[in-house]
């Protein structure tokens, strides 16, 4: 006979309790109940799971065994509940969320819009910036970063994978008689970086081929640097989930991709956080998984 699921929660409340006694009390039955829902158990599987004595409980290997697969299901079943009280649950009041500009139009604006669409009552408020805020002074809920994080207060996780290359419009790349055979001539190329890249900017192309190279064009905005890129004025970095959509209208073309960066996202709440947050964070991934 196949073992019964609360007989199992049975079993799981006498081990963890380590007492039939002390589980009787904690599931608000009698000693009596409990001992023969063990019993009863043990005879459905064919096996002896505890050892038994007026002093102390002990498990059989096969008790061990079982307690396992018993906590696995159990958590399984309440992680269940919580992600479909989650996902009916009205939210309501603000969600403030941190992110960088290279994040927002592919992928954060979308999330906010399945998001607040699911929660008609729920309110965003998002402040692009590259730069790091401070969580406290700003309210912020939910921040997401690009790059390894170094805010120890903060309960970071990671979100996904921020892919970086080169790119250059058809025009650009025609001016340079196509594109070279090997791939470090790319220094001899006029380039276009954002400010954070740094003096002399570095790109890795694989195979250990990095070069190093002095940009004609700074620029400390995504949208801008795009322009520019797209215009002819040289070859830049940028994510790969941006430059998805020139690609396809004929605007950009991929040269080399130069970077893998971990994105994480980080809160101050001292455990689990809101439920917003969780939501928010669901949609994120799944977003990014898409790329």
């Amino acid at each position: 006979m196949k073992p019964n699921l609360e007989d199992m929660q049975v079993f799981l409340a006498v081990v963890e309790a380590r007492s039939f006694t002390a589980a009787a009390d904690n599931l608000a039955r009698t000693k009596s109940a409990i001992s023969q829902a063990v019993t009863r158990l043990e005879e459905d599987l064919g096996t002896r799971l505890l050892y038994r004595s007026t002093r102390a409980l002990s498990l059989t290997e096969s008790g061990t065994q079982f307690y396992t697969h018993c906590r696995e299901i159990r958590d399984i079943y309440n992680a269940a509940l919580t992600d479909l009280k989650s996902t009916s649950e009205k939210l309501s009041g603000t969600l403030t969320v941190t992110a960088p500009l290279a994040l927002c139009e592919p992928v954060i604006v979308p999330a906010i819009a399945q998001l607040t669409e699911q929660h008609p009552q729920l309110g965003v408020r998002l402040l692009a910036d590259d730069a790091p805020i401070d969580l406290i002074e700003s309210q912020v809920d939910l921040a997401i970063r690009v790059g390894s994080l170094d805010m120890q207060s903060a309960k970071v996780s990671k979100l996904g994978t921020l892919q970086e290359s080169l790119y250059a419009s058809s025009k650009y790349i025609e001016k340079q008689g196509g594109l070279p055979d090997e791939l470090c001539e790319l220094r001899q190329w006029e380039h276009i970086a954002n400010d954070w890249q740094g003096t002399p900017v570095k790109y890795d192309l694989g195979n250990k081929n990095i070069i190093r190279v002095t940009p004609r064009i700074r620029c400390n905005s995504l949208h801008d640097i795009l322009q520019m890129t797209e215009v002819g004025l040289g070859i830049a970095r940028l994510p790969d989930m941006t430059a998805k959509k020139f690609i396809r209208n004929g605007s950009l073309e991929h040269v080399v991709t130069v970077a893998s960066t971990p994105i994480h996202y980080m809160h101050l709440f001292s455990k689990i956080p809101p439920v917003k947050v969780q939501r928010f964070t669901k949609i994120i991934k799944s977003l990014l998984a898409s790329y």
